[in-house]
C-alpha cells in the first residue's frame, strides 16, 4: 500500500514539474494572455483535465512558475554566500549566483519582465502575496547582506534596502541587455562587471583598497 502510495506521489510530482515547464516556456513565448492551458496540455504531453488536478487556474499556474523559480534563486544564493566571510566576498558570490541562475532560466526571466500591470490587478490579493512573499525574502537577504557590509566598515551607511534594489537592479539591467541584445557571451561572465559597478559606488574609504576587493 505504502509503495503504491508513493508510486502516485511521484507520478504527481512528475506531472507538476512537466506541466511548470510547459508553461515556462510558452508564457515566455507568447505572454500569459495569449497562452491557453489546451496549449500548455499540449507542451507536457498531458490531457487538458490534468492541469486542473495540480493548478486551480491559469493565473494559479503562471504564479507557481514565478513562485518555484524564486524559491530555487533563494536557495542556491543563501547557499553561495555561505562560501564567503567578508560582506564583499559574500555580495559577489551573490552576484555570480544570481547571473548564473538568470542564464539558465532566461524563460523565467523574460516572465518576469513581461508581468503585466493589468495582470496584477486582475489576481486575488492571496496569489499575489505568495509572488511578493518570496520576492520580499530575497530582498531581505540582499538588505541583510549590504547591513553586514555596513557594519564591518565596508560600505557607505546609506539605506540599505535602497542599495539592495540598486544591486538587484544592475544584475536585471545586465540580463536584459544579454536576453535582448543579442549577447552571446555567457551572462555569468559579467559578474565582475557587476560587481566593480556596486563596488566602485558603495565602497567606505574605510574599507579595503580596490585592489584588495575579491576577484
Amino acid at each position: 500500500m505504502i509503495e503504491v502510495q508513493e508510486k502516485r506521489k511521484l507520478k504527481q510530482l512528475d506531472h507538476t514539474a512537466r506541466i511548470r515547464e510547459g508553461a515556462e516556456k510558452l508564457f515566455a513565448e507568447k505572454g500569459f494572455y495569449l497562452t491557453t492551458v489546451e496549449e500548455i496540455a499540449r507542451e507536457a504531453n498531458l490531457a487538458k483535465g490534468t492541469i486542473y488536478l495540480h493548478f486551480a487556474n491559469k493565473k494559479d499556474l503562471f504564479l507557481s512558475v514565478i513562485e518555484k523559480k524564486l524559491h530555487v534563486l533563494l536557495k542556491k544564493i543563501k547557499a553561495g554566500v555561505t562560501q564567503g566571510k567578508l560582506f564583499s566576498e559574500k555580495i559577489k558570490l551573490a552576484i555570480g549566483v544570481h547571473l548564473k541562475f538568470l542564464e539558465n532560466n532566461a524563460n523565467f526571466f523574460k516572465i518576469m519582465q513581461t508581468f503585466p500591470e493589468q495582470f496584477k490587478k486582475e489576481l486575488e490579493e492571496k496569489l499575489l502575496q505568495r509572488v511578493i512573499k518570496i520576492n520580499s525574502q530575497y530582498l531581505a537577504l540582499v538588505d541583510s547582506l549590504i547591513k553586514q557590509g555596513i557594519e564591518e566598515g565596508e560600505i557607505k551607511n546609506l539605506n540599505p534596502r535602497k542599495l539592495a534594489v540598486i544591486l538587484i537592479g544592475i544584475v536585471h539591467s545586465l540580463t536584459i541587455y544579454w536576453v535582448y541584445g543579442g549577447e552571446r557571451d555567457s551572462l555569468s561572465a559579467d559578474r565582475s562587471l557587476a560587481w566593480e559597478i556596486f563596488w566602485k559606488g558603495a565602497r567606505s574609504s574605510l574599507s579595503l583598497p580596490q585592489n584588495s576587493s575579491p576577484k
